[in-house]
This record gives structure tokens, sequence and C-alpha cells, in this order.
């Protein structure tokens, strides 16, 4: 074997190495989801059948619509609203912080960042005493303006800073022209600055609306009311004191995602393309 053969065969080696390892990662990563999803179309008794079968003989989908009508349908409409609130409060509160921080002669920016970072380092169970005594100070107890708020606070920093770097990008001179125009300053950043960080927005708003829907700790402390709990406290209903009802729990957590799903489909175009502006920016 000559050393170009030689050559070739090393460099086929690595990259099959590296198409294994691929799939091998995403097998670790997409197998609970296939096993979740083949679990949620078994019928109750091939769910507890010994031993498991990875393919459901008989294909149903009672699990699913069971899971997506009573209770745990009305807490998919409380989930929805909370996480849409928590995001377009968050993303206000963002660009208006941001609006201050990316732009020129503002004294102290470093220590402010420095400030909101650091907020980042507390656990959330540090702060979650305080935050429930605020609220229930302010009358926010079991309400979904009180969870939004308690969420929004862990959401925000970690927004503006993510916006911030978006903005930053933008070149003031686009704004000055906007001023020339005779728009205000404030105007111009509405309507010009922003609409220019659509991707870092969409962004943004993505990773906050999945933080709020995943969100499990805050909605069993400050929501008591079954009928404003949220999916995550729906789930645990499905799991009893001496039995579980897998079929239905599997069924209910597939239906979690759909929404998650959608999301990310129609928002992929922007989370791409602010990617890609992101790279070509740096």
């Amino acid at each position: 074997m000559n050393a170009r053969a030689r050559k070739q065969w090393r460099a086929t080696g690595r990259a099959t190495g590296l198409y294994a390892g691929a799939l091998a990662l995403a097998a670790f990563v997409l197998g609970p989801f296939v096993w979740m999803l083949l679990t949620a179309l078994k019928t109750p008794r091939e769910v507890f059948s010994r031993p498991p079968t990875w393919w459901p003989r008989e294909v149903t989908l009672g699990n699913l619509r069971d899971a997506a009508t009573g209770e745990f349908g009305r807490s998919l409409l409380n989930s929805a609203l909370v996480c849409a609130g928590t995001t377009v409060l968050c993303l206000a509160l963002a660009l208006l912080a941001c609006y201050t921080l990316t732009r020129p002669g503002l004294r102290g920016r470093s220590g402010m960042l420095g400030a909101i970072l650091v907020s980042q380092l507390l656990p959330h169970a540090v702060l979650l005493v305080p935050i429930y005594r605020m609220a229930g100070d302010l009358g926010l107890l079991n309400t979904r303006t009180g969870l939004m708020v308690a969420m929004l606070a862990f959401n925000l920093p970690v927004g503006i800073w993510l916006l911030r770097g978006y903005l930053s990008a933008v070149p003031i001179e686009v704004e000055e022209a906007a001023r020339m125009d005779g728009l205000s300053q404030f105007r111009a950043y509405w309507t010009v600055v922003v609409p220019l960080s659509v991707p870092g927005i969409m962004a943004v708003a993505v990773f906050v609306f999945f933080t709020a829907w995943q969100d499990f700790i805050f909605a069993m402390v400050f929501l008591t009311d079954p009928d404003l709990g949220t999916t995550p406290l729906a789930l645990l209903g499905f799991v009893g004191k001496h039995s579980v009802n897998w079929g239905l729990l599997m069924g209910a957590s597939t239906v979690m995602m759909i929404p998650v799903l959608l999301l990310f489909a129609a928002v992929q175009r922007h989370l791409v393309g602010g990617l890609a502006a992101g790279a070509v920016k740096g």
C-alpha cells in the first residue's frame, strides 16, 4: 500500500468514526423521545407486558386523545398564557434596558452588565423565598401574573445579555440617519434598530418560552388552585402513590412537546439567520 492509499484509508476511517459517533449521539439524545412516543401509542396491557415490546402490536391514539382533553387540556392553555406573557414582558423590558446599554455616553455600563451577570450566579432556590414573600405582599400569589413575574426575574438578565449583543451590532449611523429624517431618538430605536435585530429577538423569545414552558418549581410554589396549574404540574398528577399510568403519562408528555416543536419550526429560519449574522459580525 503506497502513501496515497494509506492517507485515503486513514481519512475514510476518520470519517467513518465521525459518522458512527454522530449516530451514537443522535440515538442517545433521541432514544428517550422515541420510547416516549412508542409507549404513548401502546394499549395499557402492552405497556405493562413482560418482556417489554419495542414496537406496539396494536397502535392506539387513546392516550393522546385523553391527554389532550380534560384537566391536562386546561393546563396546556394555562401554560400557553403564562409562557406568552412571560416572553412578551421579558422582550419589552430587555429591549428597554438594551436601549440604554447600547447607546454611547452611558457611565457605569460595565458595572451594570456585571451586576446583571452576577445575578445569574445565584441558585433559584436562594431567591425563591424572597420572591414568594414579595408576591404575597403584592397579592400576586396563586395568580398567573405572579408566576410570570417570578419567572421574569430569572429570564430577564439572560434576555438582556443576549439582546445586547445583537443590538450593539447595528451601526449607530442607521439610527442617526433615521433621526435626520425627523424621527425622535426613541422612535428611531423602536422602528429602525429593533426590526434589524429580529433574529436575536426571536432567539431570546424561544429561550424564554422554552424555559417558562418546562418550569416546575415556581409553578408548584406560586400556584395552589388546580384550575391554574401548568403542564408540569398536570404531569405530576399522573403519578400515583402506588402506581403510575405510564401510557397516559407518555401521551401527555408527547402532547406537551407539540407546541414546542411547532414554535421551533415557525422560528427556525430566524434562528439560523441570527446565528449566521452573528458569525459574520463576530
